[in-house]
């Protein structure tokens, strides 16, 4: 795993600077020193790719947001581990994104690299080890030698966390667990929301509400943290409040919200898509919703047509580009294009072309790059 000599160090520098050449972006030091120190990086669950994979759109794919940037595979997941990068967040001090296959949405691993692998050997450790060996010998625990030499040479003197958080005794529970991930990682996203979602379910929903409100504070771009904090709001009868937050959760990106059953909501709580649900109650509600959001055409789509038709996508990026609102038209061919990558039609083609004239229209280019790129990617058969 380790370089061998001056050779190995000169190849993985190049490798570094053809992707940084490839994302048109400036590397955060723990990535590049990652690599700078190890061949072939894998930190349970994430297998890392090479550098000469990722210089080359390794996990890039037809129809995945342009902002989504894969550098590994979450082994046994079936889901790709990346960058999410956008013109709000802080150079080098990017969200990690879990993009799940299967589901076809991302949902927030960490709030940068760092934070990244602290959780990755943490949970890894957690979830190999059995409750007996907590309560028959604490000195059995788990003991990855390679983890903790990764640790201590990356991430061990950059914050005020020690090794023994990560390598010590291990959480006794899921919960415990994601105190601790919050402890280490206070803009954790998931673990804000899981937490929610454990004192919703013991009934302390206004300390449910602190922590929904904290994770769409540091996560405004993710729809199910609006969507926690809506229901939370709508079974203390606060509609008012509700109905703001299912009408963030219709503003967000429908690859950015994932689905009920990802989360602690109760038996009787509906199984179907987060944004989904939030316009089936902005309908349901639709007496109590003011004149400020019946007015914006973004109603009539949701509310009014189909949410879920890449045409009606289409058009209404077609009127708001008209209109010169350039961010909403984004929003709007990116919902477009992830309803109808996989149809074998030209629309995608369109939306593809479409985006890149607004991401350079903005000086956007590395959007407008891995824009032009995965266009040219295989469909999916989906």
């Amino acid at each position: 795993m380790s370089l061998g000599g001056g050779r190995e160090s000169n190849r993985a520098a190049d490798g570094l600077r053809a992707v940084e050449e490839f994302w048109k972006v400036k590397l955060p030091d723990t990535f590049r020193n990652l690599y700078l120190h190890y061949t072939q990086p894998f930190i349970a669950p994430c297998e890392f790719f090479t550098l000469e994979g990722i210089a080359s759109g390794a996990g890039r794919s037809y129809g995945l947001l342009p902002q989504f940037v894969p550098f590994g595979r979450a082994v046994g997941e079936g889901g790709l581990y990346g960058f999410y990068i956008t013109p709000d967040t802080v150079r080098g001090y990017w969200p990690i994104l879990y993009w799940n296959e299967d589901e076809q949405c991302l949902r927030p691993a960490a709030s940068d690299i760092d934070a990244f692998l602290r959780n990755c050997m943490l949970v890894a450790r957690y979830e190999t080890e059995t409750e007996g060996d907590l309560d028959d010998d604490p000195a059995s625990l788990f003991d990855n030698d390679e983890q903790r030499a990764v640790f201590r040479t990356l991430l061990l003197g950059t914050e005020s966390i020690s090794e023994a958080q990560i390598f010590g005794v291990l959480p006794r529970n899921d919960t415990e667990l994601h105190e601790l991930l919050l402890r280490l990682d206070p803009t954790d996203a998931s673990s804000l929301c899981y937490l929610g979602c454990v004192r919703r379910a013991r009934g302390d929903l206004q300390r449910a509400l602190d922590f929904f409100h904290r994770a769409v504070e540091v996560t405004p771009w993710f729809g199910d943290s609006s969507y926690l904090l809506a229901d939370t709001y709508r079974e203390l009868e606060d509609n008012g409040r509700a109905i703001l937050g299912w009408w963030s959760v219709v503003k967000s990106l429908l690859p950015l919200c994932t689905r009920t059953w990802e989360w602690d909501l109760g038996a009787e709580h509906p199984e179907a898509d987060i944004y989904e649900v939030a316009a089936d109650a902005l309908r349901q509600f639709e007496p109590e919703v003011g004149f400020d959001i019946k007015s914006s055409s973004l109603w009539r789509v949701v509310v009014r047509d189909d949410p879920y038709d890449p045409d009606v996508r289409e058009n209404y990026a077609d009127a708001l580009l008209a209109g010169d609102d350039l961010d909403g038209a984004e929003r709007e061919y990116l919902n477009a294009l992830s309803l109808s990558s996989s149809e074998k039609r030209a629309q995608p083609a369109r939306i593809y072309a479409a985006l890149v004239d607004i991401y350079e229209r903005q000086g956007r280019f590395r959007d407008a790059s891995f824009a032009r790129f995965d266009s040219k990617l295989p469909r999916s058969a989906q």
